[in-house]
């Protein structure tokens, strides 16, 4: 009697024992299961969004926002049809300026990649460019006239350009909901990238003109280019000279004379390897001009004015006039 009660006992542990283990095993079970879902879920978000912080973001911008995709395509045309009907310029006697006419160029792409920082992109490209027409009687200034004429007709449009851009409901959107950590707006599920060019073309129907940087280009309909470089001081210009001048090849590449002369210079190269008197002592082209001195110090004291207004690096006349002594060291 007493071994049958001692076996029942025995009996019913090693069930609880089962029991608790089974228990034990199915916790486990579901545990893994459970994380082998977490995981899943975690690559799955990580792979579109690139992080859970961006996910966060895109889902709060969504319930906030939820149309702002189409709100923000609303809004691009809306901008491009203000530029192309805008009066980007007030047309002046004294100008020369007869038209002015605006077409805006969109280009969308669209990249799936993904990176811990963003969530593939799309890119919005935009372009504006102006076409102004200049009068016969524009044809008979000279050229730094005409410089000085077109940099304050581009600077007029340029800063109607800014205005209409800057105050369009196309740039208010992108500024307020874009993700702080990108720069980006969150696109129809990927981050958005504005890019926003502008370009002013003048022709007089005998030439197109251009102002780049520093530099004025003139060019003619026979594929010849002039350029000159100018220094704008206190809306005068204080230098106006000639930089380069060429032609365009039928691949549309320049072909400049320099180029042409540096041509005709290997040429007259001898058997001896040295070059002929009569052909240049440069094979590459010399905005300076320093072959036409014949010391250093000559050089500098007639050029280190335009290493210094030109060049950025020189703190002083001084650098610049050693800056100067040194190119010709170094070219002549």
């Amino acid at each position: 009697m007493w071994y049958w009660y001692i076996d029942q006992e025995t009996e019913k542990r090693q069930n609880r024992m089962a029991k608790k283990a089974m228990i034990i095993t199915g916790i486990v079970f579901c545990i893994f299961m459970l994380s082998l879902e977490a995981l899943k879920i975690n690559h799955d978000v990580t792979s579109k969004y690139g992080s859970w912080g961006h996910y966060w973001e895109h889902e709060h911008i969504k319930k906030e926002r939820p149309y702002l995709a189409e709100e923000f395509d609303a809004a691009r045309q809306a901008y491009i049809n203000n530029v192309e009907n805008a009066s980007l310029y007030e047309i002046k006697d004294s100008d020369h300026v007869e038209s002015v006419s605006v077409e805006v160029t969109s280009i969308d792409s669209h990249y799936d990649s993904t990176t811990k920082d963003r969530i593939g992109y799309w890119l919005n490209y935009d372009r504006v460019d102006v076409t102004v027409k200049m009068d016969a009687s524009f044809r008979e200034l000279t050229d730094k006239d005409k410089c000085y004429i077109l940099i304050g007709v581009e600077d007029e449009i340029n800063q109607n350009l800014a205005d209409l851009y800057n105050r369009s409901k196309y740039y208010q959107l992108y500024e307020q909901y874009k993700c702080p950590y990108s720069e980006n707006l969150i696109y129809k599920d990927l981050h958005l990238q504005l890019e926003h060019t502008e370009w002013c073309i003048f022709t007089d129907g005998v030439a197109e003109y251009s102002i780049y940087g520093d530099f004025y280009e003139v060019s003619k309909k026979n594929g010849k280019y002039t350029t000159y470089r100018y220094r704008e001081r206190n809306g005068e210009i204080v230098k106006f000279e000639l930089y380069h001048e060429g032609s365009t090849n039928s691949s549309s590449q320049y072909t400049s004379d320099t180029d042409k002369k540096q041509s005709e210079d290997t040429k007259n190269t001898n058997s001896s390897g040295k070059r002929d008197t009569t052909g240049s002592s440069s094979g590459s082209y010399d905005p300076y001009d320093v072959h036409d001195y014949d010391s250093a110090d000559k050089f500098a004291d007639d050029k280190y004015e335009e290493f210094y207004d030109y060049e950025d690096e020189y703190e002083d006349e001084d650098e610049a006039y050693d800056a100067a002594e040194d190119y010709w060291n170094d070219e002549y």
